[in-house]
């Protein structure tokens, strides 16, 4: 038995594309890309889908996203889009976001994706025995000195 399709409430103003285009691939909520993500990572993916560009492409600058979103300080952003980021759904580099498409399937949090590295880029290098040392010394974790 086929089940008609209801009817809008107000038929007179459905939606249509006009100027600018956007998405938001229906498997985001029905195979759970969203789950675990918090408020601020869910409205930064949405937003990110609302102002990009036919490539997934947005051009908005940090602080003008955190006035879009009254994020009041800028880890809070950085948080949100290193956890997007870490789950496959979108990119950022050199100031510019892009949505991508969608994994297979949901990817763990934490799960981190290999980043592009430069010869240049401080992290390519892992962190030595003697500098997780000396991050102990800072933190206090070590103990005391022996002389």
């Amino acid at each position: 038995m086929n089940k008609k399709r209801p009817e809008p409430p107000y038929p007179e103003r459905r939606r249509t594309i006009s100027g600018s285009f956007s998405w938001i691939d229906h498997r985001f909520l029905r195979q759970g890309f969203h789950e675990g993500l918090d408020r601020l990572e869910k409205l930064l993916y949405f937003v990110l889908i609302a102002v990009s560009n036919q490539d997934g492409v947005s051009f908005y600058s940090d602080p003008s996203l955190a006035e879009l979103l009254d994020v009041r300080f800028p880890h809070e952003l950085e948080g949100a889009r290193d956890e997007l980021m870490a789950r496959d759904l979108i990119a950022f580099e050199e100031g510019i976001y892009q949505v991508l498409e969608l994994p297979c399937r949901p990817l763990p949090p934490g799960h981190y994706k290999p980043e592009k590295k430069t010869s240049t880029d401080s992290r390519s290098n892992p962190p030595t025995s003697s500098d997780w040392k000396s991050l102990q010394q800072l933190l206090g974790l070590e103990g005391p000195r022996k002389p």
